[in-house]
Order: C-alpha cells, then sequence, then structure tokens
C-alpha cells in the first residue's frame, strides 16, 4: 500500500492543512514496511521528473500546488496529471455496435504477412470516420490467427483502413492501455502499420 495524503491523525481532521504539512504528518506518522510505503515526492525539478518519466515509457507524473487544501468528493487545478502519452497506427479490421450505440473498432498490426490482433479502441470515433469504416466491404471471417472471445459480434472488413490511436502505454502483452481514438489516415497503407 502506497500512502500519498493524510486526512485525519488522532481522530482530527487535518485536510485543511497545506499539503506539505501534510506530508510531513505523514512521514512522522507511518512506519514504511515491505507492504507500507509513503509516496516520494520531488521539489522543482517537475520538468526532468517528466523527461525521467517519459525515458522509462512510465504513465506520467503528478504535480501538486504546496499550499493545496484536500477537498473530499471535489476535484481542483491544484493537482494535475501530465500523462506520457504514446501514438501508433492501426489497420482497422472490423468493429462491434454495442447496446449503449458505442461502436468499437478493432485493430491489428502486421508482423510479416501476418496481420496481429492489437485490440480495441471505443472513444472519440467521429460520425464521418464511422460511415467510412461501415462503408468497407465486409468479410466473413477475421484475417487473425489468434483472436480473443470478446469479438463475438464483430463486424469485419477489408483491411485497408488505417486510424491513429493515442495511448499511456503498452501491457507487457503488447496491449494498449486507455486508448483513445484520434482519426483515420489516409497517408497510410494498411501494410504499413508493422508491430513493433
Amino acid at each position: 500500500f502506497t500512502a500519498f495524503d493524510i486526512l485525519y491523525l488522532n481522530d482530527h481532521l487535518v485536510t485543511h492543512y497545506d499539503l506539505m504539512k501534510r506530508k510531513e504528518l505523514l512521514e512522522n506518522t507511518i512506519i514504511e514496511s515491505e507492504r507500507l510505503a509513503i509516496s516520494r515526492y520531488i521539489e522543482e525539478y517537475g520538468i526532468q521528473y517528466y523527461n525521467l518519466a517519459e525515458q522509462n515509457q512510465l504513465e506520467g507524473i503528478v504535480a501538486k500546488r504546496k499550499d493545496s487544501k484536500y477537498y473530499f468528493g471535489k476535484r481542483t487545478n491544484d493537482w494535475i496529471k501530465i500523462k506520457n502519452l504514446m501514438d501508433d497506427d492501426f489497420v482497422v479490421c472490423g468493429y462491434i455496435t454495442k447496446e449503449s450505440g458505442v461502436t468499437s473498432i478493432i485493430l491489428g498490426q502486421y508482423e510479416g504477412s501476418d496481420l496481429l490482433y492489437k485490440g480495441h479502441v471505443t472513444l472519440g470515433v467521429s460520425s464521418q470516420d464511422l460511415k467510412i469504416i461501415k462503408s468497407i466491404p465486409r468479410l466473413d471471417t477475421p484475417l487473425f490467427s489468434y483472436l480473443p472471445p470478446s469479438n463475438d459480434n464483430a463486424i469485419w472488413i477489408e483491411p485497408i483502413l488505417v486510424c491513429k490511436v493515442q495511448y499511456m502505454m503498452k501491457t507487457s502483452g503488447g496491449f494498449m492501455r486507455q486508448p483513445v481514438y484520434k482519426g483515420l489516415r489516409k497517408d497510410k497503407k494498411a501494410t504499413e502499420c508493422i508491430s513493433e
């Protein structure tokens, strides 16, 4: 468990203290062990810290105002996430229309002549792009040799479209965390989408 903040001390609310005072209370209260740690922080070197997170392909950093208070159930600009976002190009291999009306696009990339399944992306698909995707001739079966069972209701299309997807990082299995659809690319061929 990693403790990021302290809200109560000896049955007294301490959320009205500045962040740095709460950090001091936290450090004087918690005894660290193999199972319990205190979140570390770096002052003044935020840009260098972010660059280090980016070099190590970490999700990013959180920046906090030193004099910020803690507010229950409320977001403020006193704490901001600075995400390390990456992007890549994928072949649009099909789509799944869900009950909620959301469309999930099935993605692939080439490894040699094989098209590999690379997951889905559901956010931010424009209605114009969706019309183009749905206008592509359909296929009876997927072109992947491996396909997870979550694709049972998929509509497969000819692999001729390319889209750009932004994401946080890739899992050890090569799948994207928090993918966001950024649009179709007309300047790139599907066969140029190569798996790393």
